[in-house]
């Protein structure tokens, strides 16, 4: 620990200004900053269930325990920890009890004041995050310390050795690693972990109820969605959207980083593309090609009425986006070859005709023509993907056991 220490102090400056950069970038205020940075007075607790989710996909795994803690009457109360502004919109909206702090960086002194602060009678984390720091304090005041859904990203496990002896060491430190899958289990023991310690208890992304609540439309055109796409693909998408003689369907682009605005129109033939963007309040006219919604906050409203969805991260070498909305909702889902962050649970909807993945962007305008033309088509692949899901709600229980074990 003391390399990782070591480490950290030397990167400090660079670590401190990209919090900065990444806060003015996004637009966070300056709580986010101050609370990162481990600035600011942390409310004292007592024998809280701390819960971390780095960003919005595990924000919804967090939620998801959290409802079932308050349906099977655990009352303690709850710490959320997260690191983006993003998962934080969807938490405010969540109208759950429990009290939300950005995670301060893994400086020592900083998440040693922190921990003291919430007083944690068990640690629970989210698919990935591990903190070398954090884990070594919750280990030495004999908090358990737990990882849920557990995956490891291919960066991860490509670290170089110094890094993964670092995860090795510190992974020997938690008291349990409940895996999504086989294929992430063996991630886990190939990175360090003791193989007592690792198990597979399966997905909670795949436990998604089938969405109910209709919410109202964002928009009156019958429209096709791109979601939270990322630098470079939505020229791609935009390019074959164009070549669908379609007057009366709308494409409308959510990127995954509103503030990109500048970076997508840049990329985009404006003189030949009619374009509406939701942030300067635009009108959708008739003739109006493509609606960018630079918004925060409305995919959801987005997703549920469009005919069928495109999921971003999927084109260029990102690994896909959480796609596990969208077939909650019933729609036919579209991917990308890049879906290597949701192996398993792209192979299970592939194998289950519940998606269709595209091998590049020159196959989206006969998949998007199709899909257009057949309803037939559009609810097949929904009615599958929904059935599937709901083959799934036991995996929650089993993590809601194996934790109050630990409680």
């Amino acid at each position: 620990m003391f390399l990782y220490n070591l480490l950290v102090y030397i990167l400090s400056p660079i670590i401190i200004i990209k919090i900065l950069l990444d806060s003015l970038q996004r637009n966070n205020n300056s709580n986010f900053i101050r609370q990162r940075l481990g600035l600011l007075s942390f409310e004292i607790n007592n024998d809280t269930i701390w819960l971390h989710a780095s960003s919005v996909g595990e924000t919804k795994i967090a939620l998801k325990l959290l409802k079932i803690f308050r349906e099977r009457n655990l009352n303690d109360k709850i710490v959320i920890t997260t690191t983006t502004k993003s998962s934080k919109s969807i938490l405010d909206k969540s109208n759950q009890d429990f009290k939300h702090y950005y995670l301060p960086f893994d400086f020592l002194f900083t998440m040693n004041r922190f921990i003291k602060a919430i007083n944690p009678k068990i640690c629970i984390i989210m698919e990935t995050e591990i903190w070398p720091n954090m884990i070594q304090i919750c280990a030495k005041q004999k908090t358990p310390i737990i990882i849920v859904n557990a995956r490891l990203s291919k960066k991860t496990l490509n670290s170089n050795k110094i890094i993964k002896k670092i995860y090795a060491n510190t992974l020997n430190l938690v008291n349990g690693i409940y895996c999504k899958s086989e294929r992430e289990k063996e991630k886990y023991l190939l990175l360090g972990a003791s193989q007592n310690k690792v198990s597979v208890l399966g997905n909670i992304k795949l436990c998604e109820s089938p969405n109910k609540i209709e919410n109202a439309r964002p928009i009156e055109r019958k429209y096709v969605l791109a979601a939270s796409t990322h630098p470079g693909e939505e020229r791609q998408i935009i390019t074959e959207w164009l070549k669908i003689n379609d007057k009366r369907t709308l494409l409308v682009v959510v990127p995954r980083h509103p503030e990109r605005l500048g970076d997508i129109l840049s990329d985009i033939p404006l003189s030949l593309v009619r374009i509406a963007i939701r942030s300067k309040k635009d009108k959708i006219r008739n003739n109006t090609q493509i609606y960018i919604a630079d918004t925060i906050g409305e995919l959801e409203d987005f997703m549920q009425h469009c005919e069928f969805v495109f999921m971003g991260g999927s084109l260029v070498d990102h690994g896909g986006q959480n796609f596990l909305e969208a077939a909650s909702l019933g729609k036919s889902i579209i991917v990308g070859p890049y879906m290597y962050n949701f192996i398993d649970e792209t192979e299970e909807f592939l194998k289950n005709n519940s998606m269709i993945m595209v091998k590049n962007s020159k196959s989206l305008k006969h998949v998007f023509e199709r899909l257009l033309k057949s309803k037939q088509r559009r609810d097949l692949f929904g009615i599958n993907a929904v059935n599937l899901l709901k083959k799934k709600t036991k995996v929650l229980d089993d993590y809601y056991l194996m934790i109050r074990k630990y409680i």
